[in-house]
């Protein structure tokens, strides 16, 4: 029996869907590399801030929240709220019910007093952590700024807080028994004792 010299109509197509997935996963590992170094062009020093967000996210758009987005916000923080009724002071604290959208006005302002550009690395930029510190993975940047993770700083900070009555701050360590992992509640803690950041100022 003779084997054909020509690919098969599935075989093509075979080929083509495994390039077509070679080039999606190239363009996604490409967009999810690097840092990203944000320079407040309104400052004369210290206007340099490095993070762990990757090419894919190194814009302008990083400042800008959205209507939609600040619906999804208040949605996500009223199915907490319902869900787990001692979270609503830690919700108020956090400040994710008075989000506003980002105005035409403030985007201008943003895109004049801000440029973005992308590094292989913060350290190899200059940007050092403290001993006992470290950067916030991106995966970490997106829930520290979740609603999730707003809500579970604010929590934190209110157990933390001694001039708040003990009632309180039963109220939220009783949320972040109930609604959060451990994993969330360190990542809290760590990002508001400054031991997990967000962006570092170059030195």
């Amino acid at each position: 029996m003779l084997t054909s010299c020509f690919d098969s109509g599935e075989e093509k197509q075979k080929k083509e869907e495994n390039k077509q997935t070679f080039n999606l996963t190239t363009l996604y590992l490409i967009r999810e590399s690097g840092n990203c170094i944000k320079t407040n062009t309104s400052l004369s020093s210290n206007n340099q801030f490095c993070s762990r967000r990757p090419l894919g996210v190194c814009n302008v758009n990083q400042l800008i929240v959205t209507q939609s987005e600040v619906n999804v916000i208040i949605n996500d923080a009223r199915i907490i709220q319902t869900r787990t009724t001692d979270c609503q002071e830690s919700i108020l604290q956090s400040g994710v019910l008075s989000l506003k959208a980002t105005t035409t006005a403030n985007i201008d302002t943003f895109k004049s007093q801000y440029t973005f550009r992308v590094a292989e690395s913060c350290e190899l930029e200059g940007f050092q952590v403290n001993n006992g510190t470290r950067f916030a993975n991106f995966t970490e940047i997106l829930w520290l700024e979740s609603v999730r993770g707003k809500i579970a700083k604010a929590a934190k900070l209110i157990v933390a807080n001694g001039f708040l009555p003990q009632a309180n701050r039963d109220r939220a360590n009783s949320c972040l028994n109930l609604e959060f992992k451990d994993w969330e509640k360190d990542l809290a803690q760590g990002n508001n004792e400054n031991k997990i950041l967000v962006e570092i100022v170059h030195p």
